[in-house]
């Protein structure tokens, strides 16, 4: 992924990376839905009617076999799918992309884990039949003491034995993913730029490739990509109780953080990408300019400001940090870096850079829950929702339970009970932090 580079506070960001559009750019579209309602029903089928006579006019979604024309055949095909007959269904996928699925889906490879996280949620995960490398450890953290219990119970305990099609967000091996047959591929669409790679899969394979939208760090994207998914699989009750179950989650906190004036919410600095640097990012000067699981906590992003695509990773100076003199300083730590090897946030505190920094000088440097994981793992920055708004407003918090609600949301996303306690006794500083509260 590239970045953005943030200069000093005094001059402008300048954005080098093609990041997603937001949610307000995308329209979910299933060919049938003549009047564009968001139902298709019998007044779909006047609607078409009204057009074959010449009194409506012609809509996108109202050619529901996709055949460029609008005739009695569209009217069957709607008939179909208002009785759930369709032998087809043609839609709109998140990146704009045409795509005509079969009915019904069997079998499914699924590329980016955040789709797939999805599909396991809905309660369709023993229709996987092949992920990327990271399908597995992105859902059931790279933990021996966490991995095992998740893997037993997700995907009927198959998770870990599923064939591999590629590595982190992408489908790499065509040959492989034609042979596990499946009915449908779901592939990454942060952004239009992966168009043309969905577009060749699809030509290589002859099987539909449907591209999706993490969702993690934007809850809207989040409902859009469960809808989706939902309508693919046949399972349209089951998204719109994932739907309604995180809005309920972001009004628990944000009913509360909307009544808090601004000048009393902390401001903050993410270290979205740990301290330490690698091939991708800066380490402690790589931060995000829109992370909303802060923004519903009632925290402010110092960096927000940064750049004009939302999400983007933005490279910092340290001049800049000391410049914004945040609050507070969060941090996000990964499995892959063992607090004996590398204490993140110590290391901030002993930065001789960042001694003046307010945030610095009266210790508030904490962890969270790393943000990203071959996307932006939906369960994950929910609970980081939740434990970032008593971390930011405990006496307002008091009576916020984080472990319950972190087992809670682990549950609904993997179906495994206990999960976000487990993850808490692996993640010293997280058991630390819920032990201390």
């Amino acid at each position: 992924m590239r970045r953005m580079v943030c200069v000093l506070v005094l001059m402008s960001c300048i954005s080098l990376a093609v990041m997603p559009a937001g949610a307000s750019d995308y329209m979910l579209g299933i060919f049938g839905n003549a009047n564009m309602d968001d139902t298709i029903d019998e007044d779909d089928i006047a609607y078409v009617e009204g057009i074959i006579d010449g009194t409506n006019e012609r809509t996108e979604l109202a050619d529901a076999n996709y055949d460029s024309e609008i005739d009695e055949e569209d009217i069957t095909q709607i008939e179909q799918i208002i009785r759930g007959e369709e032998e087809e269904l043609t839609l709109i996928d998140m990146i704009d992309r045409t795509v005509t699925v079969p009915r019904p889906i069997e079998r499914v490879v699924s590329g980016p884990p955040d789709p797939t996280r999805l599909i396991v949620a809905l309660g369709e995960g023993n229709k996987l039949v092949g992920i990327n490398s990271y399908g597995s450890t992105c859902l059931c953290y790279n933990s021996p003491e966490v991995a095992p219990i998740c893997a037993a119970e997700v995907c009927g305990g198959k998770l870990f034995e599923l064939p591999v099609v590629g590595w982190c967000v992408s489908i790499d091996n065509a040959e492989l993913t034609l042979s596990l047959e499946p009915d449908v591929i779901f592939a990454y669409g942060a952004s239009s730029t992966y168009s043309d790679a969905a577009n060749t899969l699809q030509e290589q394979t002859g099987i539909p490739v449907v591209c999706v939208k993490s969702g993690g760090h934007k809850f809207e994207e989040l409902y859009e990509a469960a809808e989706l998914l939902g309508i693919i699989l046949t399972k349209e009750d089951e998204a719109q109780e994932i739907v309604t179950f995180v809005q309920e989650k972001i009004d628990e906190v944000g009913e509360v953080t909307s009544e808090i004036p601004d000048d009393e919410k902390p401001t903050v600095y993410f270290a979205s990408r740990g301290v330490e640097p690698s091939a991708y990012f800066g380490g402690v000067t790589t931060t995000t300019n829109f992370y909303e699981p802060l923004d519903i906590a009632g925290g402010i992003n110092v960096a927000k400001d940064c750049g004009t695509s939302p999400g983007a990773a933005v490279d910092v100076s340290k001049e800049q940090i000391i410049a914004w003199n945040p609050d507070i300083i969060i941090v996000a730590h990964s499995f892959d870096t063992p607090l004996d090897e590398v204490n993140d946030v110590e290391v901030i505190l002993s930065d001789p850079d960042l001694q003046t920094l307010d945030a610095v000088k009266n210790h508030r440097v904490y962890f969270s829950m790393y943000p990203y994981c071959c996307g932006t793992p939906q369960d994950r920055n929910l609970a980081n929702m939740m434990y970032l708004a008593k971390l930011f407003h405990p006496e307002e918090f008091e009576d916020l339970d984080v472990e319950e609600e972190g087992n809670e949301i682990y549950e609904k996303f993997l179906g495994v009970d206990g999960l976000f306690t487990e993850y808490a006794d692996a993640t010293i500083w997280l058991r630390e932090w819920l032990d201390s509260q």
